[in-house]
């Protein structure tokens, strides 16, 4: 049986602020940021997911609405309003936070009585804003999450402490290790500062998912200044994350092979047995050589293509030059979803820069992305079905033709 979706397993509504109560009771904003978007050169796409941040939308058109979309002081950053699927106890909202207006149909004992399961999980419509910026550049950072504000009483257990840094309170609770010092760098520096500044609110936190920086506040924010403080925040963020993971990063030229194999890949990025006989299959097919996916992420840190590389593949196929690289990106663990993008990447050549979000390619089976920016060029398709590696045929087949159209291999 197919889990349902999260839109229907809301059961109810709660507010971090009273004066949200009725953006929660309505369980939808009551303003358009189409007009906001339009004067400020971003894309408004009212509910529609915006490309290349799977890692922190919601991906349901009832959880997210006034999507903004666009490059932000050089980032490409997306902004919604969120209706944040807070999880449910025995006793109501989860958690250490204070909410007003709670109305549910959970009563107390009501999991254990019907027997639901923790795949069962149900929530009540929590207004909320997210805000969120690519930074490829943190593509090696475990995913992790800063929480502050009055709700956050107690660290996890595995959250590192910010106290003794100035951040009494909070710390990243991260799923891998950080770089040594960077929790305390991550203090003292720009990224204190939002943390600092997102204290204030009922619920603020700050977090990283595959080289996508998230920020989620409470309520559905209107005003224009604060709207576009939220945007200025997120590229912030972006900005100073980059500062911890740049003794990462090992930038080389594009020609130059990598490693085949390294250190063991985290968890999140290993795949299924099944989906990486798939990956050597492909290799053996088109006689390419594998590249271990971390020495990929630090040679091209700004690589356009979003999220985390899984596998890497290098060679020539036909029609391509002898140093085509194919990528496979992920954001989200491998082995739970199959999301993400599979890029053909080459070097940008004369091929002229595109918006960071990259620009949309039609096509009569599967659209792809083209994105140039910071000496690459990718194409790229998206990848739906469960241990499938996109339509690489497509990919290969149209890819010297697109590179020879936009400059990025010779006429």
């Amino acid at each position: 049986m197919t889990r349902p979706r999260v839109a229907a397993r809301i059961r109810g509504r709660a507010a971090l602020d009273a004066r949200d109560r009725e953006d929660a009771r309505r369980g939808h904003p009551a303003v358009d940021l189409s007009a906001f978007a339009r004067a400020r050169g971003l894309e408004p796409l009212g509910s529609l997911d915006p490309s290349g941040h799977t890692a922190v939308m919601p991906m349901e058109p009832e959880l997210q609405f006034n999507v903004v979309r666009g490059t932000v002081a050089g980032r490409d950053a997306v902004l919604w309003h969120w209706r944040y699927p807070w999880p449910l106890d025995d006793d109501g909202p989860a958690g250490p936070y204070a909410f007003s207006g709670v109305v549910s149909v959970a009563r107390s004992g009501w999991r254990s009585f019907l027997g639901i399961s923790a795949d069962d999980d149900q929530y009540v419509g929590v207004p909320c804003t997210g805000v969120a910026a690519l930074v490829p550049e943190a593509g090696l950072l475990p995913s992790f999450r800063i929480a502050c504000g009055p709700g956050t009483r107690q660290l996890s257990r595995r959250a590192v402490d910010l106290g003794p840094s100035g951040l009494p309170g909070a710390g990243p609770d991260a799923e891998g290790p950080l770089p040594e010092g960077s929790a305390a760098a991550v203090a003292r520096g720009p990224l204190g500062a939002v943390v600092r500044a997102g204290s204030r609110c009922p619920l603020f936190d700050v977090g990283d998912r595959f080289g996508t920086v998230v920020l989620r506040r409470n309520g559905y924010v209107a005003d224009e200044r604060d709207l576009d403080g939220l945007l200025r925040t997120a590229v912030d963020a972006g900005d100073a994350l980059a500062g911890p993971a740049r003794p990462l990063p090992s930038p080389r030229p594009f020609e130059e092979p990598l490693p085949a194999s390294g250190p063991p890949l985290p968890p999140w990025l290993v795949p299924p047995a099944t989906q990486l006989e798939a990956v050597h299959a492909l290799a053996r097919r088109f006689g390419l050589t594998p590249e271990d996916p971390r020495a990929h992420t630090a040679a091209f840190p700004a690589n356009p293509a979003p999220g985390t590389a899984w596998a890497v593949l290098r060679g020539a196929p036909p029609g391509l030059p002898p140093t085509t690289r194919l990528a496979l990106h992920t954001e989200a663990p491998v082995r739970e979803v199959n999301t993400g993008r599979t890029a053909l990447v080459l070097p940008a050549g004369d091929a002229t820069p595109t918006p960071r979000g990259g620009v949309r390619i039609d096509s009569p089976t599967a659209p792809r992305r083209l994105a140039v920016y910071d000496g690459l060029w990718t194409s790229s398709v998206l990848r739906s079905r469960q241990l499938e590696l996109g339509d690489v045929d497509l990919l290969l087949s149209a890819g010297a033709d697109l590179a020879r159209r936009t400059g990025a291999l010779p006429g």
